[in-house]
């Protein structure tokens, strides 16, 4: 038998040095949600020894081979984030690493379901290998939503029970991914079913998404096996998922933001265990200037949650979650990762620790962070032949007048329906008032399928066309318009870098995100990606491109996820959420 703690456990006795003491920091304890000034020793990977402070010296003296005087400065965890896309960063694994542990992230937990609905299975592995042997530690959960719905829309690949019961036995997988189709769930379909099965039978967690389900429907959720939810947007939402045993991951990203909401619930059931935090969807310049978990856990504490249990939800928590029975607490015995803050208000992360290692300081990432495994580079976006007369919107009637549905946006991001009367001119519908547009989704996984065109309401573009293929979570190309000029460039344009995110203007591509990796990721750091997104979202903001609590780059991304309330439109049709039907575009 191999003894791999004897040095730890000598240096706790005192036997021998620390390798590393932190002398005087203001420790952010989250078992007890104290903040007190402390030494705290680290011999190898782990933390050792931790001396609280009694009359202004430690209880005990550690000396150490190396030493830091930390005092002023906050000792905190190295957070957990319990549910992220690294795709919606839009690089890969390694430079997502680099990123976020810039700002104190050690752990994350991920959903390969973007590139597992564009690449299927050979998506999903490439995330799992390109992830392996980064400091940050990268767990994977099976996607589940390839597509969120069958029937309902196209995606590049079908995942069943047969295809994740294989996925699971990948290094690293703790569950499956988000069960989307919450109504297929509740309602037993087979396909759903026998997903949640398969991670029942494997041991692993079903992760939920749940928006606004509540009363009967939430117990047979909880019931089937899932439970877990970053969906939530009302407060007593939280609280009644809070009060059945469902883990509420307070969420903010560049798409939601509600630790406003998840604050005023945590108020009311203060004393609730099972809260936890992810980002879900961040943005390369968002993470880059309002940090990633430490952006979760800051504006949890200006909502005020007190900050030793903001905290304790981004590390304890979702260590508990995921069985990390060896992380998420500075504490003798667990692992040495954390970060050290220059205040609790401001979440400023100086220098972050990896298993001891110090990997970031003032800022700034001392260690070279690169996957030994090349990005994954090749052309997805394969859609027909189209001209200008595809982007027009048809009517059934020759001329006169007709009422045509209408997918209306509201700023939280949630959708409804509505209606609206418009003109015929020779079986076409030529114009809409002042903030509608005409919008398309093009099947980009070899559909060869023309475009299903509708109608958009808020989106507030109000010249040109606002094309991407990052549209949630089939992610076919959308294209938004106010003309069906404007639209076909738009499309042609990303068909030719190979996907990503463009808008143009009087027949001119004014701006671009080029993303070759599966029209979703670019093979670059953060700090070259995230100037090309900031130009991208002034210029979408300058053509009124509406975002609510949203970013522009993520304006249209979720027009196609049919898995949010109420009304959504994919390569097949409108789609009715609640009943999860295609409905039709004209009303009788």
């Amino acid at each position: 038998m191999k003894l791999t703690r004897t040095n730890i456990v000598a240096a706790a006795r005192g036997d021998v040095p620390m390798d590393l003491v932190i002398r005087g920091v203001n420790l952010v304890n989250v078992f007890t949600a104290e903040v007190y000034q402390a030494d705290i020793g680290i011999k190898e990977d782990r933390f050792s020894a931790i001396a609280r402070y009694e009359n202004g010296e430690p209880e005990f003296r550690m000396e150490g081979t190396s030493e830091i005087q930390a005092e002023g400065r906050y000792a905190v965890p190295g957070f957990i984030d319990c549910h992220v896309h690294i795709e919606s960063t839009m690089v890969t694994p390694d430079m997502f690493a680099r990123a976020v542990l810039r700002h104190g992230t050690t752990v994350a937990v991920i959903d390969p379901h973007e590139i597992g609905n564009v690449m299927g299975e050979e998506g999903v592995k490439y995330m799992v290998d390109a992830s392996r042997g980064l400091p940050v530690k990268i767990l994977t959960t099976i996607p589940s939503s390839v597509p969120a719905v069958l029937g309902l829309e196209t995606a590049g690949a079908e995942f069943h029970a047969e295809q994740i019961t294989e996925l699971l036995k990948l290094p690293d997988v703790v569950g499956i991914a988000e069960l989307m189709d919450y109504p297929g769930v509740i309602n037993q379909s087979p396909r759903m079913a026998g997903i949640v099965q398969a991670g029942l039978d494997a041991g692993v967690l079903n992760e939920g998404h749940a928006p606004r389900v509540s009363g009967r429907p939430l117990h047979a959720y909880l019931a089937a096996g899932v439970n877990s939810d970053h969906e939530s947007r009302a407060v007593e939402e939280i609280v009644e998922k809070l009060r059945a045993g469902m883990t509420v991951y307070i969420r903010e990203s560049s798409v939601s933001q509600f630790a406003d909401i998840a604050a005023k619930a945590w108020q009311e059931v203060p004393h609730a265990a099972n809260f936890a935090m992810c980002t879900d969807d961040v943005e390369p310049n968002d993470m880059k200037n309002n940090g990633q978990m430490s952006r979760v856990v800051r504006r949890c504490i200006e909502e005020g949650i007190p900050a030793p249990i903001a905290i304790r939800f981004a590390s304890l928590n979702g260590a508990i979650r995921y069985g990390l029975r060896d992380r998420g607490a500075i504490a003798a015995g667990y692992l040495a990762d954390f970060s050290l803050v220059d205040s609790l208000e401001s979440l400023n992360v100086q220098d972050v620790y990896v298993q001891g290692k110090q990997m970031v300081a003032n800022g700034t990432l001392i260690e070279d962070i690169t996957s030994s495994i090349p990005p994954l580079e090749r052309n997805t976006v394969i859609i027909p032949s189209l001209e200008e007369e595809d982007f027009i919107l048809k009517a059934p009637i020759q001329n006169g007048k007709v009422k045509v549905t209408v997918m209306e946006m509201t700023p939280i991001g949630t959708t409804v329906q509505s209606s609206l009367e418009v003109e015929v001119i020779d079986g076409k519908i030529q114009s809409l008032p002042s903030d509608y547009l005409f919008v398309a989704v093009i099947g980009r996984h070899g559909q060869n399928k023309k475009p299903f065109v509708g109608v958009l309401k808020n989106a507030g573009l109000n010249r040109g066309a606002y094309a991407t293929t990052v549209a949630h979570d089939s992610h076919n190309l959308v294209v938004a318009g106010t003309n069906a000029c404007d639209m076909l460039v738009a499309a042609q344009y990303l068909e030719k870098i190979g996907g990503g995110l463009t808008l143009v203007d009087q027949g001119e591509v004014v701006a671009e995100v080029n993303l070759p990796i599966a029209g979703l990721m670019a093979p670059e750091p953060v700090e070259e990606l995230g100037p090309k997104v900031d130009a991208f979202n002034r210029k979408a903001v300058e053509m009124g491109v509406k975002v609510g609590r949203r970013s522009p780059s993520m304006a249209l991304s979720s027009l196609t996820l049919t898995v949010i309330p109420q009304i959504r439109l994919s390569d097949l049709g409108l789609v009715d959420v609640d009943s999860q039907k295609l409905i039709p575009l004209f009303n009788e």
